[in-house]
Formats: C-alpha cells, structure tokens, sequence
C-alpha cells in the first residue's frame, strides 16, 4: 500500500517536473542557434535568479521570492477558477480593485499598525471577490461567455479605479520587510497561507469537492442534489479575492502607493503558474518561484552577462506552458475516457 502511494507520488512530481526538462532542451536548441553554449548561459540564468552571494540585500533568491508573491496569489486565483469550472482572465482587474482598496484603506483610515495592514488586506480582498462575481453573474445569469467578460473587464476596472483619487499608504499600514532594504515582505508568508487554505477547501472540505464535483461532472453534480450556479459563484469570489489580495500585497509591501501596471505580474502570468503547476497549490508555489527567478535571470544572467536577448526568459515560460498543456492533454487523469474536453480533478 505504502509502495503504491509512494509510486503514485513519484509519477506526480515527474509529471510535474517533465514540462521543466522538457523547455530547458528546447531552450537550449534556442541558445544554439544565437551561438552560445547552452550550459554557460543556463549557469548564468539560474545563478542570476537565485543566487546568493553578496548578502541578503543583493540576494538574487530574495529577488525572486519577492516576484513570486503576487504570482502565486494570481496562480492560485486562477486555479480556483479552473476548478470551479470557470475559465476566467479577469486577474488584472481584480488585483487593481483590490490595489484600490488597500491603497484607499491604508491612507484613509487610521489603524494600530497591524490590524490597519490587516483591515486593508481583507478590504482588498473583499473587493477582488466582488468584482470576480460579475463575469460569474454574467455567465450564469445573462450567457455572456467568461472568457469575453473577464478580458473586458479588465480594461474596465482599470478605468473605474481611475476615476478614484487613492492617497499613499500610511506606514502603519505597511508591511514589513523579512530582510532590511528589500522589498520581500511578510507577503510571502501570506501567500503560502493561502496555498494551504486553497488546498484544504478544495480537497478537504464539502464545500470544495462540490466546486471540484461541478467543474468535472456537472450532470453527475446535479443529479446529486448539488446547485450548479452556487460552486460556481463561490468559486469567482474566492478567485477574485486571491487576486484581489496580490494586488494588496503589491501596494502594501512593495510600492507603499497604488499602481496600476505590476512589475512582478503580466495579463497572463496567472494561466501560466495555474497551467504549470498542475492546477495544484503545491505546483502554483513551485512554479511562481521559478518564474519569479527566471524574470531576474534573462535579464542580469542572459542580456547583461551573455549577450543573448532577455526575451529567452519570456520564451522558457513560454515553452513551459506549451510543454505543460501537451502534458495534459495525454494525462490519463486528465483526460477522461469518452471525453471530448479537458476536466480537471
């Protein structure tokens, strides 16, 4: 029995990790043909990314850690989503709304200094999820497909939250840094909590095997007595207060103000980190740390000490993601048989 569930977990982190492998040798094909070694400038990338040899406070893992903060709230922001069955790009706008909150909380109010970040993150949660119910209510109510709304709403959120004069942040209200003179906040740790919350709702409470349960068999869900509309709904707030949070995050303990472009996450980074990591916590975590140190690496490790073009960086991810979606799509688990769609489990 032991062996089994040891064999089990094997074949999972292989498969996790197979995505990884397999864009490093693509790469490398990529590094050949602009005429370097592939080794050599792997080397550089990677210790350019993680790194650490000039103290904490030029530590180029804490660089990394830093990034990868709002990228595994993002990440796991759209794993719910998937899992509820809901295909939703809407991270952007829901990390601005939340960005607005905590931006408005934290130079409006005035707070003791940890219940102050405390009230401005749970504010830009609760924001985030709110605006995450809209591409649910529209689905779900009015037909409007999620993809559509969620892309749509973004650029709408930008312009509603541009409308709002939003004040600094009060020092009571920042987060403090793990390491003196770094941006790597207490951040992370909240983001690896929320991991944990992800997975123990998901897959350890009724409520998350009834999102899971719709999102994989909804005819089966129905006949079970399960609303359809309700997992879905739970789904989008829980989604949109994820994201909501990484933009919180982002205000609190990285830029002290409010922004509306985020260094550490693109329009798509969510899809890629939920995508990679398996739709998993664990795999969302594994891989917005590796993301977060490849951003660092192709542009100090591959442009500055290599001479090939930072975009390679852009191009691993890139790969990583093709390489995971073929994983996938063959994945026994994944793919039922009879199926003609992808479900995740």
């Amino acid at each position: 029995m032991r062996i089994d569930s040891l064999t089990q977990s094997l074949k999972g982190i292989a498969w996790l990790l197979s995505p990884i492998v397999l864009s490093l040798f693509a790469g490398a094909l990529l590094i050949l043909a602009a005429g370097q070694n592939p080794l050599s400038a792997y080397a550089k990338l990677f210790v350019a990314g993680f790194g650490c040899h000039a103290g904490a406070g030029r530590c180029a893992l804490v660089t990394a850690l830093q990034f990868a903060t709002p990228l595994i709230l993002s990440g796991l922001s759209v794993t719910v989503a998937l899992r509820g069955g809901f295909f939703s790009v809407g991270q952007l706008g829901q990390m601005l709304f939340g960005a607005a909150a905590a931006s408005w909380l934290a130079g409006s109010v005035s707070l003791p200094p940890v219940i102050h970040s405390a009230v401005a993150l749970i504010g830009a949660a609760l924001l985030g999820g709110l605006w995450g119910l809209v591409p649910a209510f529209l689905k779900q109510i009015v037909g409007v497909n999620e993809i559509i709304s969620t892309l749509l709403l973004n650029p709408i959120a930008s312009i509603l939250v541009g409308l709002v004069w939003l004040p600094g942040v009060a020092v009571s209200a920042r987060l403090s840094p793990l390491i003196p003179s770094t941006k790597l906040s207490i951040g992370l740790f909240i983001a690896l909590a929320a991991a944990l919350v992800v997975h123990i709702f998901l897959w350890r409470t009724t409520r998350g095997m009834e999102i899971r349960a719709t999102a994989s068999t909804a005819r089966f869900a129905l006949y079970g007595g399960i609303p359809i509309q309700t997992p879905v709904f739970l789904a989008m707030a829980l989604s949109g207060a994820l994201a909501g949070l990484a933009g919180g995050v982002e205000v609190l303990g990285v830029h002290y103000h409010f922004v509306s472009n985020f260094s550490a996450v693109n329009d798509f980074d969510g899809l890629i980190i939920a995508f990679a990591g398996g739709l998993h916590p664990a795999g969302a975590v594994l891989f917005a740390i590796l993301v977060g140190g490849l951003r660092t690496g192709s542009l100090i490790g591959l442009q500055i000490g290599s001479g090939i073009p930072r975009e390679l960086g852009s191009a691993l991810i890139a790969l990583m993601l093709l390489f995971t979606a073929t994983n996938r799509f063959f994945s026994i688990n994944i793919l039922k048989p009879g199926s003609k769609e992808i479900l995740p489990q």
